[in-house]
């Protein structure tokens, strides 16, 4: 029993995500190039709820408990990107 959580492996940030949308994007042809990707701190995207500076999904429970191995983020976004 616990809490397990399911979602792709791998980390990354809000920027390096946008980053690779573009990025992929290029590579299937559906942008000619990709855009500039701003990189911009918490503090200069304010909310009003307090977010933590560093937080993520571990997988690592779940594929253990259950002996499953999930795949990588950038595996869905190729994925995605190709079947727009």
């Amino acid at each position: 029993s616990g809490t397990w959580h399911l979602t792709a492996t791998g980390q990354t940030s809000w920027h390096g995500f946008a980053e690779a949308i573009f990025a992929e994007a290029v590579a299937a042809g559906k942008l000619a190039r990709a855009p500039t990707v701003q990189a911009i701190t918490t503090a200069e995207y304010p909310t009003p709820a307090r977010r933590p500076a560093y937080s993520h999904l571990a997988v690592d429970k779940l594929e253990s408990d259950f002996g499953i191995a999930l795949p990588r983020w950038q595996d869905g976004l190729k994925r995605v990107i190709a079947a727009l």
